[in-house]
C-alpha cells in the first residue's frame, strides 16, 4: 500500500472514486457516518495497518444542526446500526463482481451521564482501508456541506460532482443507466420518477447549500419504438463561494494585531488547509503567472491527491512552470496531456470521447 495522507483535518473528507461509483443504497444518516469516518482514515498518526476507527460523540455532534445535542449519539447509533449486515458491490472487470460489508466490526459505547464522552468504534475490511489509502482519484470535501443534505441522493450526487469538479472543465457525461444502478434505484421505476428523485430534487438542494453548484442536460436515444428515452445526462458543476457561517481564519501578524482573511484567502484556506500566509503567497504566485481562478483550483485539488512533502512548495512550482505528467485516466504519458507554457486546464485537453467511453463502460 503506498499510504497517502490526507489533507484537511478531521473536517475535511477524501472519498475514493471507487466508493464514489460502486452500488449501494445507503440513507442520508447512514452517508453521514461514511463522512465522519472519511475524515478521520489517513489522518494524522494513521498507520497502514490500523483498521479501527472511534467516533467520539463529543468532537462530531457540533456538524449536526441538532435543535438538542444531547441526543447526538442516539442519533448516530441509529445510523450506525443500520450497516449492520450491509456492504456495497464493486465491478472488478466482466463478469466479476466483489462485495465488501461496510465494516467488519461495531462496537458502541455509551457513557451515562456524559455523552459527549460516548462513543462507536467501527473496524474497517482492511481491502477497504487499502483502498481507500492508496486511491489516485477521488472527492475532497469538508463534510458539513453533505453532512446537512436532507435527501440522500442529493448526497450521492454531491459526491459525484466534487469527483468531476476540476475534470474537463468540470463538464462530464454519465448514461442514465449507470446512474440508476450506481444508487441503486429499482428497474421498475419509471425514467421520469426517478429524474425528479435523482436529478431535480437534488438540484434544488445542492445548489445554494453547498459549495458547488450545477446544470445538467438530459440526452436522449429513440427507441426501435419510435419513443424517446433518456440515455445520459450532461453535468457542468463548478465551484460556488459560500457565506460562512463559523468564524473566519485568523492569525496575529508582525505588528501584534489580528488578520483577516479575504474572501479569496479564505477560498485557499478552506480548499487547501493552509496558513493565510500560504494563502497569499499561492493567490500572489498565481496572479504573476496570469493563472484563472480555475486553473489554481484544478492545481490545488491535483497536488492534494499526489503524496508530497511540501504541498504549498509544489504548487508555487506548477504555478511557475506549469507542469507535464500522464493523463490521469490513460495512464499514458503525453506531452500534450499537460500544457506546460499556458496551462489552460488539464483536463480540456484529454480526448473527451474516450473518457466517456470510459464512464459509459464501469
Amino acid at each position: 500500500m503506498n499510504r497517502k495522507k490526507k489533507m484537511g483535518g478531521t473536517e475535511v473528507a477524501f472519498r475514493p472514486q471507487t466508493i464514489i461509483e460502486a452500488r449501494y443504497d445507503l440513507d442520508r444518516r447512514q452517508n453521514d457516518i461514511l463522512d465522519i469516518l472519511l475524515g478521520i482514515v489517513g489522518e494524522g498518526d494513521d498507520t497502514e495497518e490500523n483498521t479501527r476507527y472511534e467516533i467520539n460523540i463529543g468532537d462530531v455532534k457540533h456538524l449536526y444542526n441538532l435543535q438538542d445535542e444531547s441526543n447526538a449519539y442516539n442519533y448516530l447509533q441509529k445510523a450506525v446500526k443500520k450497516f449492520e449486515g450491509l456492504g456495497f458491490r464493486l465491478k472488478e472487470d466482466e463478469g466479476t463482481d466483489i462485495y465488501y460489508p461496510w465494516f467488519s466490526k461495531i462496537k458502541y459505547q455509551k457513557k451515562r451521564g456524559d455523552e459527549s464522552r460516548s462513543k462507536i468504534v467501527l473496524d474497517l475490511h482492511p481491502e477497504v482501508k487499502e483502498m481507500i489509502m492508496s486511491a489516485k482519484q477521488g472527492a475532497y470535501y469538508r463534510i458539513e456541506y453533505p453532512l446537512n443534505l436532507t435527501k440522500k441522493y442529493s448526497k450521492r450526487l454531491y459526491y459525484l460532482l466534487k469527483d468531476k469538479e476540476t475534470f474537463n472543465g468540470g463538464t462530464f457525461i454519465v448514461s442514465f443507466d449507470e446512474l440508476r444502478k450506481m444508487m441503486k434505484i429499482p428497474d421498475s421505476y419509471a425514467n421520469g420518477n426517478v429524474k425528479r428523485e435523482i436529478l431535480d430534487k437534488p438540484y434544488e438542494e445542492i445548489n445554494g447549500n453547498t459549495d458547488i453548484s450545477f446544470e445538467y442536460e438530459l440526452i436522449h436515444e429513440k427507441l426501435p419504438s419510435g419513443q424517446r428515452s433518456i440515455s445520459a445526462v450532461r453535468f457542468k458543476v463548478k465551484r460556488v463561494k459560500r457565506n460562512r457561517t463559523v468564524v473566519e481564519y485568523e492569525t496575529i501578524g508582525k505588528n501584534g494585531e489580528s488578520e483577516i482573511a479575504t474572501e479569496e484567502e479564505q477560498e485557499v484556506i478552506d480548499a487547501f488547509d493552509c496558513s493565510l500566509k500560504e494563502a497569499k503567497d499561492i493567490l500572489r504566485t498565481a496572479k504573476a503567472n496570469d493563472r484563472t481562478h480555475e486553473q489554481l483550483f484544478e492545481i490545488l485539488s491535483y497536488t492534494l491527491k499526489k503524496n508530497v512533502d511540501n504541498k504549498v512548495g509544489y504548487v508555487l512550482t506548477i504555478l511557475k512552470n506549469g507542469y507535464n505528467e500522464p493523463t490521469k485516466l490513460s495512464g499514458k504519458k503525453s506531452g500534450s496531456a499537460w500544457n506546460n507554457k499556458e496551462l489552460d486546464t488539464a483536463y480540456s485537453q484529454m480526448n473527451f470521447e474516450d473518457f466517456e467511453k470510459q464512464i459509459l463502460s464501469n
